[in-house]
């Protein structure tokens, strides 16, 4: 299950501290950026952030992604993240998919999202999922990604990984009870 909580949700400070100390444990430190990330810039109106929940919305959480409006129209996409366990189920697809989908609710028409030359893996989901490479100043650190929203309808393409993310997540909770 996916859904926005809020800047003081357990599952949201939780993502956000997971995401952090896997930042640490690939670069070995959290830049001046990175340290000024804070849960309550996701907070509405312009923000958002989505907790991915084994199960329903009393379960644990295993991953999730902030939006924060940036300027007029334009958002950055932080702090996407999932547990190591739950990678490669599609949750990271829905998590982004339903991120676009919030977005346009606050008003953003285009995304931009910065991510670092150690996760090979957060690329390839980008480029996969229609994001596009940004040229940067040769000095920068890391890639950066842009994505114009589209009309702002749930998709087939959303219902459909909707439905996978929950059918792979009800396989792993009848094996692991």
């Amino acid at each position: 299950m996916v859904a926005p909580e809020g800047s003081r949700s357990d599952g949201l400070l939780w993502v956000v501290a997971q995401a952090e100390a896997e930042i640490v444990q690939r670069y070995g430190f959290l830049d001046d950026a990175e340290q000024a990330v804070s849960a309550a810039m996701f907070d509405p109106p312009d923000g958002a952030f989505l907790v991915a929940r084994r199960g329903d919305a009393a379960g644990p959480p295993v991953g999730g992604a902030g939006v924060r409006a940036i300027s007029p129209g334009i958002g950055e996409v932080r702090r996407l993240w999932l547990d190591p366990g739950w990678r490669r189920r599609g949750i990271a697809r829905l998590l982004l998919a339903e991120l676009e989908h919030a977005s346009r609710d606050i008003g953003l028409r285009t995304l931009c999202l910065t991510t670092g030359d150690n996760q090979p893996e957060a690329v390839s989901l980008y480029v996969a999922t229609g994001w596009r490479r940004v040229a940067i100043d040769k000095s920068a650190e890391g890639f950066r990604f842009s994505k114009k929203l589209g009309s702002g309808e749930v998709t087939d393409e959303i219902r459909s990984r909707r439905n996978t993310a929950n059918t792979r997540s009800e396989e792993w909770d009848s094996k692991n009870p």
